[in-house]
């Protein structure tokens, strides 16, 4: 069933899409009826609003949830046009936010699918709001002639420097932020390196393998202070990519120098935080720079040898890196295509366990000293939806079941706060709703009718 659900979507839309490079712009989405009013009740509601409620029904009015909380309650605002739907106890929260994803922008290269494909499959695994995180001048131009097809909520991060830390000139400046509630596609900000990963080596403080050095840094604390600080003065949230401690390190720097004493209201963020030495786990919540962190753990295919034994705790160190920083959103990425798959409750389960899932299903086991890294299903859920929101400036719009946000949630087959970890391997997406919009139905034809 997992296999299926990843592929058949995107075979279907081979079959049909219009594909983004054609001479042919894709349509307009016909817009949500103001007048459109759903009750979805008895049904077990993961809200992750602040204190995590479980709700029994919600409203949703045109794209807006407009109440949530007992069947009684909400099931006293039904009228004579109102599609009721008895969930029979199944589980709804919001939709997966993935806040660092290359699901657009190496569409075509690692999937080898169109836009509107790779999108279809986001849906039907509960993608419904996505951080672009590799946005250069070609690819800009490309996605902004798909707008008008787009499905999932996304977010662009313009590129300052390409993956070996080149840098690119100031080309995003013609481009400003964007903040516009609901909107489609925005600007988020803007992405730089500071070390390597798909272009050179990680900036570690130790050997990997001995006489192979100690990593790539791409630039010296000063040029990161400048391009950070630059971008900053120009309005820009700054995501940087660092993967070994000595990266997050300069990262961290860099953003103290450009926020110098401030709040860090951009919310500037530093992107995977793979190894993170411990003095500098605190620095986060100090100045208030949020990390964006992966959720699988490559148990099954190691990107090399395991850490020396005394540096084993730095690696992944995400049960220290929230503890360290209590109120902090840390958020999840997905980095897809990274671990060549697209399925979000595969993260969720490698996050509060700390395996690996293989392509063909097989779990890997976390090596041992890995499993004390693992973090509660409470925060996993969490960091993939309003801490990732959070990450993108959409918490006022997404992330969380709360009435005045936009209807995006998922409906799924279990409920990941009661079930097993190992069931979570057997959890599927059965519909996705994005702005009160069915994108994906997996229900009876009845019920997707009356949904549609």
């Amino acid at each position: 069933m997992r296999k299926f659900k990843l592929f058949v979507g995107a075979f279907m839309m081979i079959i049909t899409a219009v594909s983004c490079t054609g001479s042919k712009p894709p349509e307009p989405l016909p817009t949500v009826s103001p007048n459109q009013h759903i009750i979805l009740y008895n049904s077990t509601i993961l809200t992750i609003d602040e204190t995590m409620t479980v709700a029994e029904a919600i409203e949703i009015t045109g794209e807006m949830i407009t109440a949530v909380g007992s069947n009684e309650d909400v099931l006293a605002q039904q009228h004579a046009d109102t599609v009721l739907l008895d969930l029979d106890g199944r589980t709804i929260m919001p939709g997966f936010v993935d806040a660092h994803t290359h699901l657009f922008n190496d569409a075509e290269q690692s999937f080898d699918m169109s836009l509107a494909e790779v999108q279809q499959v986001a849906l039907e695994n509960g993608i419904t709001t996505i951080g672009d995180m590799y946005v250069d001048e070609g690819f800009f131009r490309e996605i902004e002639a798909f707008a008008p097809g787009l499905r999932l909520r996304t977010s662009l991060y313009l590129v300052m420097t390409d993956n070996c830390g080149e840098v690119l000139g100031d080309w995003y400046a013609e481009h400003p932020v964007t903040r516009n509630s609901g909107e489609m596609l925005r600007i988020g900000g803007v992405k730089m390196f500071a070390d390597g990963g798909t272009c050179g080596r990680p900036a570690l403080s130790y050997e990997l393998t001995p006489g192979e050095g100690l990593g790539d840094l791409f630039h010296t604390q000063a040029a990161l202070n400048e391009m950070v600080l630059a971008a900053q003065s120009a309005g820009y949230q700054v995501a940087i990519h660092a993967i070994g401690d000595r990266a997050v390190e300069q990262a961290q720097n860099a953003i103290a120098f450009a926020l110098d004493g401030q709040p860090n209201s951009y919310r500037h963020r530093i992107e995977h935080n793979s190894v993170i030495r411990p003095d500098l786990l605190p620095r986060y919540g100090e100045l208030g720079i949020l990390p964006v962190v992966f959720g699988l753990y490559p148990s099954c295919n190691p990107f090399g040898p395991p850490p020396p034994p005394e540096y084993q705790a730095w690696e992944w160190p995400y049960r220290e890196l929230v503890d360290a920083n209590p109120g902090l959103p840390v958020a999840w990425h997905g980095d897809d295509p990274f671990f060549g798959r697209i399925r979000p409750l595969d993260d969720l389960y490698s996050l509060i366990t700390r395996a690996d899932v293989a392509a063909d299903g097989t779990v890997c086991p976390a090596p041992a000293w890995h499993q004390a890294h693992a973090i509660t299903v409470e925060e996993a859920l969490r960091m993939m939806t309003i801490n990732a929101a959070y990450a993108l400036f959409r918490d006022e719009e997404v992330g969380s079941l709360e009435v005045g946000k936009y209807a995006d949630l998922i409906l799924v087959s279990k409920d990941p706060l009661t079930t097993s970890p190992e069931s979570l391997l057997e959890m599927d997406v059965l519909l996705t709703m994005v702005g009160g919009r069915v994108e994906v139905c997996g229900l009876s034809e009845t019920i997707c009718e009356r949904l549609h």
